[in-house]
């Protein structure tokens, strides 16, 4: 813009580079942490910038006013020099002007006496929204980053565990053999540590760096914007190392767990067979009438449940791993998706903000059946400790009658009704938590460039935007000044788009309207941690996990089981029957799966939805009942269409090569 259209003449703000900013990467933590360093230094080298710009201020002034008392100190001369018997009507006017130009000055040089000491602000990127937001979004997707990659390893370890495992419980025989052929127990053991080394290393590595390249480039696509266009990979080989941990304890670790055992085993015992594992009474059996009506197939298989309690229990925790993640990407979801209608349905329940011109004011149209006169000004929120501040919207109405059908003030500790008093102020939940605030303490604020302490009578329940809230009474206390209610709080009978701006056309034609806005609908800028972007791509991984843990331990459970398969096939069991068989026991391993994975995914929910609070948004932590209904029937047709092979599998058992003597 050209230097004519502004109409101050002192520049206003200084942009400043800290020295080795350079050295550290926007956002991060240390990068803050260097900047608040840095502002703190720069802050104390300016300490005294402000008493000295208050006495540059009134020295400018004060040479100002100096030049004009000089001025009419030459007139006073002139008009004194002027005989008494000379005086005319334009030498009195002069004398007039004159004792007027005296108390103009007077009063002049009290004004400059006032001038305050002017406010310093130091604020840094973190000020401009776009900037902010982005980190925001970032800090939103660190979250569930801190959850997914986790779990997703803790399943990963455990189905890996259990493959390793069976792969050497399976050669018992061969290292029986080579043990009675001469074969020291390291030569043995450093075969399946080789494999297992290199099926560490190449899996965690080849994924860790595939996902690397792919998964963060996708992510930031979703949440770009049009000031942010340019993704710069890095690859973060901390994260790429305790991956190969985790890949190596997995495959490594399982290995050598086994190894240790069976090698302490003589060889002649692990050229056997291992010996099926006894079945014993469940505690099913011991209620009777219950276990009578029982058939025969589903006794078998009531007692299998028990007889394997190792593969049980893994198969459990592996699907309930799943369905948790599942349940909680839904519950993501919700929660981003019920954020603005919980806000401005459950708090906030105006429809438009008109500002007016005169406090005396009423606006009028077609469908406003309510108006609420209020003062709504954007004031600044300071932590006791830190540098950091919040940007807040200070509400102060008129009345306190039928506030609570506008703003819906609830504690946050006790879920009552709060009131406002003229002893204090009330805080959002968010706002409180960044200030390190609660009922009976304090904050500091910054109202039109006075800095003021407020006593906090309350935290009220909110979700979007920081927010105060006090009395006219207690305003006047904190900052002398009366309060100007130029901003009406208006309910409307409708609220659909072509109604909406009927109603902005309609008012702003009115005299002394000067702006209608509708806070709902212009919520979709709220920044929301780009969670609902994300959400699809840890449902569909999650629901991939489940496919291979569920593939995986039945598997393994038909191949530990294959004389016991194969044996009931010659007793005359059909293949459906063979397949119930098997299928049972996954059904209600699935079932239980299931319900344990609804409560690990309220858990984990609640959890991320707390990481992801951000700025000034806080989430409601709410999941919908489709969340649990659609967890259950993706984990349920995984396990039918695992059955289905399944099914296949067992149709095609060798009765003879499964029971045949090894001997």
């Amino acid at each position: 813009m050209p230097n004519g259209a502004f109409s101050q003449k002192e520049y206003a703000a200084i942009a400043v580079q800290f020295k080795n900013s350079n050295h550290y990467a926007a956002g991060t933590d240390a990068y803050n942490d260097q900047v608040d360093r840095q502002k703190a230094s720069l802050k104390a080298t300016l300490s005294k910038r402000p008493r000295d710009r208050q006495k540059q201020l009134q020295a400018s002034a004060q040479a100002k006013l100096d030049k004009q008392s000089d001025k009419l100190k030459q007139q006073e001369k002139q008009l004194a020099k002027v005989p008494s018997g000379y005086q005319t009507t334009q030498t009195k006017a002069a004398k007039q002007e004159l004792t007027a130009g005296k108390k103009k000055i007077a009063a002049s040089e009290v004004q400059i006496k006032q001038i305050a000491k002017p406010t310093y602000m130091y604020n840094d990127r973190s000020t401009n929204p776009g900037y902010q937001d982005y980190f925001d979004e970032s800090h939103s997707i660190a979250a569930i980053a801190i959850i997914f990659p986790g779990f997703f390893l803790f399943i990963a370890i455990l189905i890996t565990f259990s493959t390793i495992s069976r792969m050497v419980e399976k050669n018992r025989r061969e290292i029986g053999l080579m043990r009675a052929l001469g074969y020291t127990k390291r030569e043995i053991a450093m075969k399946y540590i080789v494999y297992t080394l290199l099926a560490g290393i190449l899996g965690a590595g080849l994924g860790g760096v595939l996902g690397m390249l792919t998964l963060p480039q996708f992510v930031f696509s979703l949440l770009s914007n049009n000031n942010l266009t340019e993704f710069v990979g890095v690859i973060p080989w901390s994260y790429l190392a305790q991956t190969m941990v985790a890949g190596l304890i997995a495959t490594l670790g399982s290995a050598l767990i086994v190894l240790t055992i069976n090698l302490r085993e003589v060889p002649t015992n692990l050229m056997r067979e291992r010996a099926p594992k006894a079945g014993k009474r469940i505690l099913l059996e011991r209620i009777k009438p219950l276990w009578s009506h029982l058939s025969f197939n589903q006794k078998v298989s009531y007692r299998n449940l028990f007889r394997y309690k190792g593969r049980m229990i893994m198969t459990i925790v592996g699907i309930a791993g799943c369905t948790g993640l599942i349940l909680t990407g839904f519950g993501i979801q919700d929660s981003v998706n019920d954020l603005v209608p919980t806000q401005y349905e459950d708090v906030q329940h105006f429809q438009a903000l008109v500002t007016v011109e005169k406090a005396t004011q009423q606006v009028h149209a077609d469908n406003i059946a309510a108006q609420k006169p209020v003062m709504v000004k954007s004031i600044t929120a300071r932590p006791t400790h830190g540098t950091a501040n919040d940007t807040v919207t200070l509400m102060v109405p008129k009345t306190t009658t039928n506030f609570a059908k506008y703003v819906t003030l609830k504690s946050v500790a006790t879920s009552k009704r709060l009131h406002l008093t003229n002893k204090g102020v009330i805080l959002s939940e968010k706002l409180a938590t960044d200030m390190h605030a609660k009922a009976g303490s304090s904050v500091n604020l910054q109202i039109g460039g006075k800095k003021v302490t407020a006593k906090v009578t309350g935290v009220t329940t909110n979700y979007a935007g920081h927010w105060l809230y006090t009395t006219q009474a207690y305003y006047k206390k904190l900052t002398g000044n009366s309060v100007q209610t130029t901003t009406r709080l208006v309910k409307t009978t409708h609220t659909k788009k072509a109604q909406r701006e009927k109603l902005s056309r309609q008012l702003l034609k009115e005299k002394g309207v000067l702006n209608v806005s509708f806070p709902r609908y212009a919520a979709s800028s709220l920044s929301t941690g780009g969670l609902g972007s994300v959400v699809l791509i840890m449902i569909v991984m999650s629901g991939a996990l489940a496919l291979v843990v569920l593939y995986n331990l039945t598997n393994i459970n038909i191949s530990e089981r294959m004389r016991e398969l194969a044996t009931i096939k010659v007793l005359g069991f059909y293949d459906r029957e063979v397949t119930a068989y098997v299928a049972r026991e996954n059904v209600i391993f699935t079932i239980a799966g299931i319900v344990v994975g609804w409560g690990i995914g309220l858990f984990l929910h609640q959890f991320i939805m707390v990481k992801a609070q951000t700025g000034s948004i806080l989430f409601p932590m709410t999941i919908h009942y489709p969340g649990f209904i659609w967890s259950a029937v993706i984990t349920g047709c995984f396990s039918l269409f695992i059955g289905i092979l399944t099914h296949f599998k067992l149709k095609h058992i060798d009765m003879l090569d499964a029971l045949s003597a090894g001997e």
